[in-house]
């Protein structure tokens, strides 16, 4: 029986959906455990795993060998735990007995490029390079007045800035939590220096887009979008983000909330909404071809999209490990879909192991 492994840096982690895809793997003669990196024994092949039990609804500890597939849903951090588990990891990627549902995606960076080299995304990106230094800072804001320092690597919003200048006054404003916090620069000299401190990390330099609904509450759209059994792309879920009012970013990790597309959507312009779907789908087509194509087969993908005051879409973030809660809230005639993706997807595999698809470790 083809054993598919659940690896999070948490036995907490996802533990709901994870238990949802237990209870139906045998149906599709899948063995299904749930394990973390660090569980696997060192110096073997052997993992301490758990496996769910449903007549008790209780997960037990057994020993397995490493699973022929493995959905990976480790979302790494500075914690020692992350430090330990991504070294395990990269060697389970070359593992040559185990395949990877998809590698995931390198930085943003990269991934931009990526997008950015299709002529049909091209025009939904926002115009973005390298942050090298201050001066490029500087000369990006002195002709834009507004612009984005977005981290290379990192998710939830986490660590963006947003940087503007009123005549030689710059001010940069980044929310902790709910909390906007405000840096202002009255002086070029001042303001290089402390640039130079926050550039010690990577970031892009992004243009700014204003993403702030009629009433002030930033949005955007999340797609997720996942390989079916026959490995082709479909969309498996749509919902809105909206962070609090006259915040900057919709996506902020812990003060967001989603909302649902369709009543979302209602709020939209009658004449915007065909353009909008419309857009949403050649979106939706492009980006995995895209990205497949520069950095090899993936399985899922979260697209962070945004519709502007002017009614301009843009495509803000592509993520290959999205989160699930949002769409199970808001999409629940898509719960049977987002749980059967993955199942109906090892299915495929091994039906035809050198089918594109999957990576080998």
């Amino acid at each position: 029986m083809l054993t598919l492994g659940f690896m999070s840096l948490s036995h907490e982690h996802e533990k709901t959906y994870a238990e949802e895809l237990a209870k139906m793997a045998s149906d599709y003669g899948i063995r299904f455990i749930r394990f973390t990196p660090l569980d696997i024994s060192p110096g073997s092949t052997l993992v301490k795993a758990l496996t769910y039990h449903s007549k008790s609804g209780q997960w037990n500890e057994v020993e397995r060998e490493i699973p022929e597939l493995i959905y990976d849903r480790c979302f790494y951090g500075k914690d020692q735990q992350s430090k330990k588990a991504k070294p395990i990891v990269d060697w389970l990627k070359k593992y040559p007995k185990t395949k990877f549902l998809g590698l995931g995606l390198p930085d943003k960076w990269t991934v931009y490029k990526a997008l950015r080299a299709d002529p049909i995304l091209k025009s939904y990106l926002p115009a973005t390079s390298l942050a090298g230094s201050a001066q490029d800072v500087l000369r990006r804001l002195t002709k834009e007045k507004k612009c984005i320092l977005k981290p290379a690597y990192g998710s939830g919003g986490r660590g963006m800035i947003h940087l503007e200048m009123t005549g030689k006054t710059v001010k940069a404003s980044y929310q902790v939590g709910k909390h906007k916090q405000l840096k202002s620069f009255s002086k070029q000299a001042s303001f290089e220096t402390w640039c130079k401190k926050v550039l010690q990390h990577r970031y892009l330099l992004q243009s700014f887009l204003d993403i702030q609904d009629k009433d002030g509450y930033p949005c955007d759209i999340r797609l997720l979008l996942q390989k079916n059994g026959a490995g082709e792309w479909a969309t498996a879920g749509r919902t809105v983000r909206r962070s609090y009012q006259h915040g900057l970013l919709a996506n902020l990790a812990g003060s967001s909330e989603s909302v649902s597309f369709d009543s979302w959507l209602l709020s939209v312009p009658k004449k915007r909404q065909a353009v909008l779907l419309d857009d949403l789908e050649t979106i939706s087509q492009a980006v995995p071809r895209a990205l497949e194509f520069a950095h090899g087969p993936l399985f899922e993908l979260g697209l962070d999209i945004c519709l502007t005051k002017d009614g301009k879409v843009w495509l803000l973030d592509v993520n290959s490990k999205p989160g699930k809660k949002a769409f199970l809230q808001y999409s629940p005639e898509n719960s049977k879909l987002l749980h059967q993706g993955p199942l109906e997807y090892c299915s495929s595999l091994a039906a035809s192991p050198d089918k594109k698809g999957a990576e080998k470790g």
